[in-house]
This record gives structure tokens, sequence and C-alpha cells, in this order.
């Protein structure tokens, strides 16, 4: 099952025109299946509410709506959520997309899937986990290694735990023209938390 979702979600069109401020990368298919079926297999996708916070182009939310979640994709930025909606419509997901600021996402779920912008351009992605840890029963995440310090700690001053971490090294693609290595490696930590 894992392995049909992957190559669902390599089917998944990536950003057309990258937009440095937002940190706008296409999450890996095999970490991005790795995610949704972990939540899935947690009980925490199949006939639940789920929202893709920030969901680009849409990878995260079509690989929860393909496993029966019912699905909702939050983005602020109107050409990555227009690809959104081709990808789900092309890929046959059924998801209700919501243009907004993540700050601004107030509706309680059952389950947060989010891969946020993380570097030296952004706060490491920390406005995103505390409205996940607001909204959401559960909360998957993706963070840079670096930032796991920062996010247990925004974890223990929650109404949330930490139930699991796991690493990954990924490959990110040359998305910007300053980019000079054909693909850079980053490791990341897949967080999972849960409600106390």
């Amino acid at each position: 099952m894992k392995s049909d979702l992957k190559r669902v979600l390599s089917k998944v069109s990536d950003f057309e025109d990258p937009r440095i401020k937002l940190e706008q990368y296409i999450t890996p298919p095999a970490l991005a299946a790795d995610l949704v079926f972990t939540a899935y297999m947690q009980g925490d996708i199949e006939d639940k509410e789920v929202v893709d916070l920030g969901t680009g182009t849409g990878i995260l939310g079509i690989g929860a709506a393909k496993l029966d979640g019912e699905v909702t994709a939050v983005e602020k930025d109107e050409n990555a959520l227009e690809a959104a909606k081709e990808n789900a419509e092309t890929l046959n997901a059924e998801i209700s997309f919501v243009e907004s600021d993540v700050e601004d996402f107030d509706i309680e779920v059952d389950t947060v899937l989010m891969n946020p912008p993380f570097s030296v351009h952004s706060d490491i992605g920390l406005s995103f986990w505390e409205k996940a840890l607001e909204i959401g029963d559960h909360v998957y995440g993706i963070s840079p290694r670096g930032a796991r310090d920062s996010i247990k700690s925004l974890v223990r001053s929650s109404n949330h735990r930490i139930v699991g971490v796991q690493e990954y090294d990924i490959g990110l693609p040359p998305s910007y023209g300053f980019h000079t290595e054909e693909s850079r490696e980053t490791p990341v930590d897949l967080i999972i938390t849960e409600e106390k």
C-alpha cells in the first residue's frame, strides 16, 4: 500500500515558479508517502478530519485523500493553491481548498499534516507548529534536524506530547537560481505529537 501511495505521489507536479520567501520546495514523494502512511497506520487518516497546513502543490493532502481522509488543504500562495487544485484533479483526490495564511486558520481537526518552511529565510516553521498544536489532536510535521530542541520546547508548553521522531536525509533539488549543487542532502525529522 505504501509503495502504491509513493507511486501516486510521484505524479504530483512541482512548483512552476517557486517563491524563495515562502521556501517553496516539493516534499520528496518517498518522505510524503512515509508521513501519510505512518499517520494512516496510527488510525489518524481514514475517516478523520485532516488538514494539510501550507499544502504547497498538495502532496500531503493528496496522499491523505487517497487513504480516505476528509482533507482540507490550506495555502496562502494563490499560484501554489492553483497547482494543488490541478494536482488533486489530475490524481482524482477529493480535497477542500482554503486560501488562507496558516495563522488565520482556526478549524479544529483530528490530524494535521505539514512540511512547513525551514531555513534562514523563515522562523524554522515554529508558527506552523504553534497553529498545528492548537488545532489538531494529532500532528505529523517535518522539520530540520536543528530545530528539534525548539519544537520539543514548544510541544512541552502546549497540551501535546511527542510520541515519535523519525530521522530522514532528503535530497532537495536545486529549485532556485543561486543553488549550485545538483541536489543537497538535508537532515530532517518527522515529529509526531498527540494531545495529552
